[in-house]
């Protein structure tokens, strides 16, 4: 039995032994290379060529930019107490809110119970109108009321006379309030003044009356000896001169008092519709700048572009106009390119942040914008050049160039055409081939 397991032992330990031998044998194998076998791994892959076709298209040369709808002109208005000591300027009725469209003669709210009253004008309200005043705003302000039809005309041009003021009546009867008074409300501080001017002609125009009956009845001279009393035709002269003042008077106080546009009542836009583009007050709050900010004017874009972006940018070139989350595109043109702009420094971490400079640029749209189109951030794309027809085009990076300065493109078959380069834009160039050989479709070299 001991011989048995002897053997036993023996033929297990050969078997281990070559099955050791065999990995061994594979592992080595595998970890030897010949130089050949890793000279071929190593090699780097085959060159490839990257190709793309030739093309016959119009070809643009185009500027892209961010731009930022806004209305061409932006009015900030809060009313004003027309007096000290009139007590706090409170909202007292909201009649629009933000977004919403104005028109000529709309009330935008009532402060203190008196209403804010939009009016068509360039100019700027910058003080009461009251009668008697004159000026280019009395003017803009008897157009504005002719074109709402409470005016037709009656005083001279710029002068607020007593048509104006019946114009103002109508104006303030449409809009439901009582027009604003130089006396205050029913015009009470003016009627004590007005009467006495009115009394003082009364009793100048009986005094001449009294004289004129006295003369016409053959009343006596008076004795040049006795009181030294003038003669009755001159006392009449007199008399007269006292009455023609008193009228003068009464007539100047008249047309100095009555209906009146104050400062805190109008406001004046230079185009209609306007849009409301910030109100945030309530019912109830006070007054506080600015109450109200109105846009006026079209729609237009505004943008800011890199300076050496300027010699291609003139007014008239056309522009596309998107915008997100709308629909519709539009287009527009280049109607102002300034000069190049730096703002002031901005301040970052208590020090002045280095400004960056920048070309501003204006684009107006082909036809109105639509209201939604307000505040908006737009992308434009600014068409600076384009071929008059359809041209060969190839990638930019297919066209190389000699030691000589001639230019080439080549072909995917390995042949190098001549040719001159023209127009580019948008990552392609124009190329009229000198000798001919290219056309739409070939495979020209781009690289490899």
């Amino acid at each position: 039995m001991p011989d048995v397991r002897g053997r036993r032992r023996a033929v297990v330990a050969a078997v281990l032994g070559s099955t050791l031998l065999s990995t061994a044998g594979l592992i080595g194998s595998t970890a030897v290379k010949s130089p050949a076998q890793i000279a071929a791994e190593t090699r780097p892959p085959d060159p490839s060529v990257l190709t793309a076709p030739v093309e016959r298209r119009v070809l643009t040369q185009t500027v892209t930019a961010r731009g930022t709808v806004a209305a061409s002109a932006t009015v900030e208005v809060t009313p004003v107490a027309a007096a000290a000591g009139t007590g706090a300027q409170v909202v007292t009725a909201v009649r629009v809110a933000r977004g919403a469209t104005v028109e000529p003669g709309d009330v935008l709210l009532e402060v203190s119970g008196r209403p804010l009253i939009a009016l068509p004008g360039t100019v700027p309200a910058y003080r009461d109108l009251r009668p008697g005043a004159a000026g280019d705003d009395v003017r803009q302000l008897q157009e504005a009321l002719r074109t709402l039809g409470h005016y037709a005309g009656g005083d001279r041009a710029g002068r607020f006379g007593p048509a104006t003021k019946a114009a103002v009546r109508k104006l303030y009867a449409a809009v439901g309030h009582e027009a604003a008074d130089t006396g205050g409300p029913g015009g009470v501080a003016d009627q004590e003044a007005l009467f006495a001017a009115q009394d003082a002609v009364d009793v100048a125009q009986r005094a001449v009356d009294t004289m004129v009956r006295r003369i016409a009845e053959g009343h006596p001279e008076p004795s040049t000896a006795g009181a030294g009393e003038e003669p009755l035709s001159v006392q009449l002269a007199y008399l007269r001169k006292t009455l023609t003042r008193a009228q003068q008077a009464y007539a100047d106080l008249v047309a100095r008092t009555g209906p009146m546009m104050p400062l805190a009542e109008l406001v004046f836009l230079p185009s209609f519709p306007a849009r409301v583009s910030q109100f945030s007050a309530a019912v109830g709050d006070q007054v506080k700048a600015p109450l109200i900010t109105l846009s006026a004017g079209a729609l237009r874009v505004t943008a800011r572009l890199r300076p050496d972006q300027a010699p291609v940018l003139k007014p008239g070139l056309r522009v596309e106009i998107a915008g997100e989350g709308i629909a519709a595109a539009a287009t527009g043109t280049v109607t102002a390119v300034g000069g190049v702009t730096t703002d002031a420094p901005a301040e970052s971490q208590g020090q002045a942040a280095p400004a960056t400079p920048y070309l501003p640029v204006v684009v107006t749209p082909a036809g109105p914008l639509d209201a939604q189109w307000a505040g908006r951030d737009v992308r434009l794309v600014i068409v600076a050049a384009q071929t008059a027809g359809e041209v060969l085009v190839v990638p930019l990076s297919a066209v190389s160039s000699a030691a000589d300065g001639t230019t080439s493109v080549s072909t995917v078959d390995g042949a190098r055409i001549p040719v001159t380069p023209g127009l580019s834009g948008d990552g392609f160039v124009e190329v009229v081939p000198r000798e001919g050989g290219l056309e739409p479709g070939d495979r020209v070299v781009v690289g490899r």
